[in-house]
């Protein structure tokens, strides 16, 4: 009857794990009780069984979970939640284009190193190379690198 019991605990901890690996990505609930259920199955067989019967059950166990990460790593299970798309753009490409070195304008909001100004009527995200600047003082555009206008203040 323990060897009953055994095999039905390695049995539910096996379909645990399947669902877990096949149909919820990520490690969860499932995964944590199939685990615990195989845990649980080895130290029955050690415990309450013999010791032959704990080490046939812990390479079944080790089997067991060897195949399903094989299966989930071999069997195309990722590429349902794997990324599939490429994104080949980059953000404000075109409108930082429109700011040139020698620009001025005005910040709208205070910069603690970055916030907003209004340089040539357009709002923009910038980043102060004066330091913390107040709303509402003079600001000149020193360069525009990357995704940021780095800006300081007129004096």
């Amino acid at each position: 009857m323990d060897y009953v019991i055994t095999s039905l605990i390695v049995l539910v901890a096996t379909l645990l794990l399947v669902v877990e690996v096949a149909f919820i990505p990520g490690f969860g609930v499932t995964g944590f009780l199939g685990v615990l259920s195989m845990v649980g199955a080895v130290f029955y067989s050690f415990f309450l069984i013999s010791t032959l019967a704990g080490w046939i059950t812990l390479a079944i166990a080790c089997a067991i979970c060897v195949s399903l990460f094989l299966w989930a790593l071999y069997g195309n299970l990722l590429d349902r939640v794997a990324l599939k798309k490429n994104i080949d753009s980059t953000v404000k490409d075109d409108e930082l284009k429109k700011f040139a070195i020698g620009d001025k304008g005005v910040t709208r909001t205070r910069l603690a190193l970055i916030g907003e100004a209004e340089i040539n009527g357009e709002v923009v995200e910038v980043k102060s190379e004066s330091g913390f600047v107040d709303e509402g003082v003079d600001v000149e555009v020193v360069r525009v690198t990357g995704d940021l206008v780095f800006v300081k203040t007129i004096k």
